[in-house]
């Protein structure tokens, strides 16, 4: 039996509200005897009787029974079968379970998410609140495949835990979804950034995605899709992450930028154009001119998609496509010829960079 299971059963052998807690250090020491060999005992707090459950690196997880209504006897009850399952645990050597309160917090979350909550607190009722106040970066995964059903919670944590580190957290959102929580430090470090650095900070997050990938492509069968986010104090807003890394994750998938590895700081252009009602857009499309011959030219397309990633650098896209300079010259005048636009003009390459994205966003309608 799980501590998620003993909680339902509790409330519903008492009738009583009861929730499952990890205290801070601090308070876990106040409240709770934390010390090697020691027998943590219950505590009566904030009106409910507090069983501690089991404790890891100076936190105590805790099971909470309201008492308002509870005789004593029942009181006594309730507390007696707790106390026995937590003197299990222990026996057992159990040091942290994780999954339960992971899943409560990937419960709540959703239900944020439901009611378009983006900047809402934790609940005080979440279990891993504690946990939550500081500096963390936040990894959308999401699998594809009917196999990544399959995954099991404890698998998955153990390889994320091997990326990163053991504080890493795992919130289980949807059946092919997951939410991981990294210490920043891991990362970039905690120390104040000037421009070019936060510059550096997104190379070395992106560079991280790009390794958690591949770490859980090689490892599972199937699609996967990462996003990750500039660091948080999960405390406050983590459901409105929630939704910015998922609308990243599709816009990617829509506008092709990128395959599995989705970066919001890269998405700006197609983030403004998604919000373009689609009637509107269509009507762009039809004034910026007929584009069709060249945009549904895969060859074409890689070319301009290319000659844009390299900020229109003739030379560095020549040398991406693995083909001579040339052979770009070439490629752009026959765009030049199909369109009368010339990409090489900033104006031109605006107004076809545009034209791109809109002709994405419209053939999947």
């Amino acid at each position: 039996m799980d501590t998620e299971t003993l909680r339902q059963k509790m409330e519903h052998l008492t009738g009583k509200k009861s929730g499952i807690k990890q205290f801070g250090r601090q308070q876990s020491a106040s409240l709770f005897r934390v010390e090697p060999k020691a027998v943590q005992q219950s505590v009566l707090f904030e009106g409910s009787v507090w069983i501690p459950l089991y404790e890891s690196e100076g936190r105590i997880t805790a099971l909470s029974i309201e008492t308002e209504g509870l005789s004593e006897m029942e009181q006594q009850l309730a507390q007696f079968a707790a106390e026995n399952y937590a003197a299990a645990l222990r026996a057992s050597g159990f040091k942290e379970e994780g999954e339960a309160e992971a899943r409560q917090l990937g419960a709540w979350l959703n239900t944020q998410l439901e009611r378009n909550l983006d900047d809402g607190e934790i609940s005080d009722e979440i279990a891993l609140k504690s946990r939550l106040f500081t500096d963390m970066v936040p990894f959308l995964l999401v699998g594809e495949n009917t196999h990544s059903s399959d995954i099991a919670y404890r698998s998955l944590l153990k390889l994320i835990r091997s990326y990163f580190d053991n504080t890493t957290l795992l919130i289980p959102l949807q059946t092919k979804e997951w939410l991981i929580l990294a210490r920043k430090d891991l990362l970039t470090g905690t120390e104040e950034k000037d421009e070019q650095e936060e510059s550096d900070d997104e190379e070395l997050l992106a560079q991280a995605c790009m390794g958690l990938h591949e770490l859980i492509a090689s490892e599972w069968v199937g699609v996967f899709h990462v996003s990750v986010s500039s660091s948080i104090i999960p405390l406050k807003g983590l459901a409105g992450v929630v939704t910015l890394l998922r609308e990243t994750i599709s816009l990617g998938r829509i506008f092709e930028v990128g395959e599995y590895i989705h970066l919001p700081w890269a998405l700006q252009l197609e983030r403004l154009v998604n919000s373009i009602p689609d009637g509107r857009r269509r009507q762009l499309l039809a004034q910026f001119g007929d584009y069709t011959t060249v945009l549904s030219d895969k060859e074409m397309l890689v070319t301009l998609e290319t000659f844009f990633q390299m900020d229109c650098n003739v030379s560095e896209t020549a040398k991406k496509l693995y083909i001579h300079r040339n052979t770009l010259l070439y490629r752009l005048d026959k765009i030049k010829q199909e369109t009368g636009a010339d990409v090489r003009s900033f104006g031109d390459a605006a107004i076809v960079k545009l034209t791109m994205l809109l002709y994405k966003v419209t053939k999947r309608k």
